[in-house]
């Protein structure tokens, strides 16, 4: 059943429609210009099955205000205060065509309030030329000086949309209508490329995708959302605790006395607490401290929990699922600091750990290290080798050399090399280094190169038994340090 609504937001009525159990997790869908809530039937009756779903007429469209003022900043604007006046904190959120620019609008500027996004054939803000829009005779269901604002949006958008789709932290899903669309495929391409992670599935059908091929359309994005991020996860985790996050920076605390706090407050508060919760299961609280990464950073108590898990009274963790939980984070294109940072600071520095856990994240998959291996593999073992500067020698040394064989992993392997050297923690056999060292290739004045060369065959196993020696190779008055003493050398 299908209900209709009024409400006021950002200072004007907007229509929505909304259908699917009270209880289910929120989502949001932007029509195209001159669409309404309705043209959204088609898709309707699967995705509110387990969903609370929501279908808005933007402003200047059906029985929403048509106030005269038209922006896509302005219906951006209208989401957010849709959102608020609904009381959803957080939705996933689907945007066709001019909503698919909304839609990746409003994530953003507030990342933090859209949990997954789905943008069916949506531009990149690209300036293009297009002509001009001819107006149709009679009634229309929407404000024709509307669609004249938004096409002038269109068609020079602001430059800080296209830089702005960084920003987004949402798992992304693209869904392109193929070579019938008018939506050049090199829009959709740089859509996909500029939004961190985001995946690209083409149903050939042309621009109106979930009208033409609704069971393909449906089927897709249904998968899609059956997938609950970590970060979800965790966010959801604090939620039961009262904590949200209000912005950028802030988090509001709703259980009194009621308190606004920063992302250290948070993590300082609850950010070690996921594995006391006897609520889940081991997997349950890995998804959550993991998410606690993601969501609250590289902050001791956050980065280190899981690690303290493994090795105390409760551990050891489930491999697979421990294992498997990093692998696919470091294979994922945005990167995760704080994942980076656990894996240096708590995993690879400690020597219970540490060689279980280089072998873990990549020394296992050490024989698939090869010319032509899938760049996910390939961008995992570039930051596992970038981080392993205290990872002890016999226990990274076949994987650096089974990595050397690869070009793309070349540069990464020197770096393992030259941390390795400088980090306070590592300790290279200089024969075998050396040797791999010459297998690299590298290019002539390749930075911190030659030095290394020099004290590796002087015998030397790490800066920190003689810092003199490395600043004479270098003909420097200092030297370049690791992680865990200042920042690596940028070679």
């Amino acid at each position: 059943m299908i209900d209709r609504h009024m409400v006021t937001a950002n200072g004007i009525r907007l229509s929505y429609e909304v259908s699917g159990p009270p209880d289910g997790d929120p989502l949001l869908l932007l029509p195209a210009l001159g669409e309404r809530a309705g043209d959204w039937a088609p898709v309707r009756e699967v995705l509110d099955r387990e969903r609370r779903v929501y279908a808005v007429d933007l402003r200047g469209h059906g029985r929403s205000d048509r106030p005269g003022d038209y922006s896509l900043e302005l219906m951006r604007d209208d989401v957010i205060a849709l959102l608020d006046a609904l009381g959803l904190d957080r939705v996933d959120l689907v945007g066709h065509s001019m909503g698919g620019v909304v839609a990746h609008l409003v994530a953003q500027a507030r990342p933090w309030r859209v949990v997954r996004l789905v943008l069916e054939d949506a531009p990149a803000p690209l300036p293009r030329e297009a002509p001009a829009p001819v107006r149709p005779e009679g009634e229309l269901p929407f404000d024709w000086e509307m669609v004249l604002a938004v096409r002038a949006g269109l068609d020079r958008p602001d430059p800080a949309w296209l830089a702005g789709l960084g920003r987004i932290t949402a798992p992304t899903l693209v869904v392109a209508g193929g070579p019938t669309s008018h939506v050049p495929r090199e829009s959709i391409a740089e859509l996909v490329r500029r939004i961190p992670g985001a995946r690209l599935h083409t149903i050939p059908v042309g621009h109106l995708i979930h009208t033409a091929a609704p069971r393909a359309f449906t089927a897709v994005v249904a998968e899609f959302l059956g997938e609950l991020p970590d970060a979800e996860t965790a966010r959801r985790w604090l939620a039961e605790d009262g904590i949200t996050q209000v912005g950028e920076e802030t988090w509001y605390d709703a259980e009194p006395p009621a308190a606004t706090l920063t992302r250290d407050h948070v993590a300082e508060g609850l950010g070690c607490m996921a594995f006391t919760d006897e609520e889940l299961d081991a997997a349950g609280r890995l998804r959550v401290a993991m998410g606690l990464m993601e969501v609250l950073g590289d902050h001791v108590l956050v980065i280190g929990q899981i690690h303290q898990a493994h090795t105390g009274v409760g551990g050891p963790l489930p491999a697979e699922a421990l294992w498997g939980g990093y692998r696919r984070r470091l294979e994922a294109v945005p990167e995760c600091e704080a994942l980076l940072s656990s894996l240096w600071c708590t995993w690879f520095e400690d020597h219970r750990t540490s060689a279980e856990a280089f072998a873990g994240v990549l020394g296992e998959d050490r024989e698939r290290l090869v010319p032509g291996a899938p760049e996910p593999l390939l961008r995992r073992a570039r930051r596992v080798l970038e981080n392993s500067g205290p990872v002890p020698w016999e226990a990274k040394a076949p994987t650096l050399r089974a990595a050397a064989g690869v070009p793309g992993l070349r540069h990464a392997v020197f770096r393992a090399l030259l941390l390795g050297y400088h980090d306070s923690y590592g300790d290279l056999d200089p024969a075998g280094a050396l040797v791999l060292l010459d297998r690299l290739e590298l290019p002539a004045g390749t930075p911190h190169a030659a030095p290394l060369r020099s004290v590796l065959a002087a015998g030397h196993r790490n800066h920190r038994h003689d810092p003199e020696v490395w600043r004479a190779a270098a003909g420097t008055g200092g030297g370049a340090t690791g992680r865990s003493s200042g920042t690596p050398p940028a070679p």
